[in-house]
């Protein structure tokens, strides 16, 4: 029996179980942790800056060496239910050595609180960056946001807020780098994952980015693992027609091999296409 497109329950849940199709993930997650934590020793950081009144609504701010330069902001994945800020402090790498500020932020997670809390959250933390862009010495007017799968599609909703809603400038944010992003919520809801997300038909109108574009003419990369399954591709193929449609500038980064934790290990390394793309989009706005 077809529960999404042409895929049975069994077939869905596999397009979407990530860690199903990664022997030995914990291994990577530990490596992340580590690495960042190293990361974390060796460079200068402002560790859980409050942006709310919650533990979780926190991030880390890696400062650039120079006062007024842009802002990168990461958003964690973890299917919008674990992961942390703290395992991903190494993607700053790139971006520090450009001479660039990098946030990492946290945010509540399900079943703890429902999709409009989680994407609130992020919303809340650009909106209080921006306001703090004088004291933590960065330019408030060239902030940019990345995220990886839960991640990816909290930073296309990023790109699609409409932001004088909380009292800051429209166009807050300059660009996106959206990796392995779920642009459509509606396979989520279908698959295994809503056990734990606990996504409504509400939520899936109100939350997916394919149905809230950016209204301003901000640049958007997109990347997704070449290994990832045929949804995250198709995902993807649909959301860069709707953006382009929408006369957004769309890059795409094709990456010929790759897992799905592969795709944000390209944020972080400097001498990949991914974040070169990046700091090419970052320095255009410059």
């Amino acid at each position: 029996m077809s529960v999404y497109r042409n895929f049975n329950q069994e077939c869905l849940d596999k397009q979407y179980n990530v860690r199903g199709g990664i022997p030995g993930y914990q291994a990577i997650f530990d490596r992340w942790a580590r690495e960042s934590r190293d990361f974390r020793a060796t460079h200068p950081v402002r560790e859980n800056l409050a942006y709310g009144d919650d533990p979780k609504q926190a991030l880390d701010f890696f400062p650039a060496i120079s006062r007024g330069r842009p802002l990168l902001v990461f958003i964690h994945g973890g299917y919008w239910q674990s992961l942390d800020k703290s395992d991903f402090s190494y993607v700053a790498a790139p971006y520090l050595r450009h001479d660039i500020n990098v946030a990492v932020v946290n945010y509540r997670l399900a079943p703890d609180v429902p999709m409009a809390a989680i994407v609130r959250d992020n919303q809340e933390a650009l909106a209080w960056l921006y306001r703090q862009a004088e004291v933590l010495g960065f330019d408030g007017n060239r902030i940019f946001v990345s995220g990886h799968s839960a991640g990816g599609h909290l930073t296309a909703a990023m790109a699609g807020t409409n932001w004088e809603q909380f009292g800051v400038p429209a166009g807050l944010v300059k660009g996106g780098c959206a990796i392995s992003g779920l642009y459509d919520l509606e396979p989520i809801r279908l698959c295994y994952l809503n056990q734990v997300v606990r996504l409504t038909p509400a939520d899936v109108a109100a939350y997916s980015p394919v149905h809230h574009l950016p209204t301003t003419k901000l640049p958007m990369i997109l990347t997704v693992g070449g290994d990832e399954s045929d949804e995250y591709h198709r995902l993807q193929a649909q959301y860069a027609a709707l953006l382009r449609e929408q006369g957004v500038e769309t890059e795409v980064v094709v990456q010929a091999r790759g897992h799905h934790f592969d795709a944000v290990d390209y944020l972080g390394n400097a001498e990949g296409e991914l974040a070169a793309a990046v700091l090419r989009m970052i320095a255009a706005a410059s």
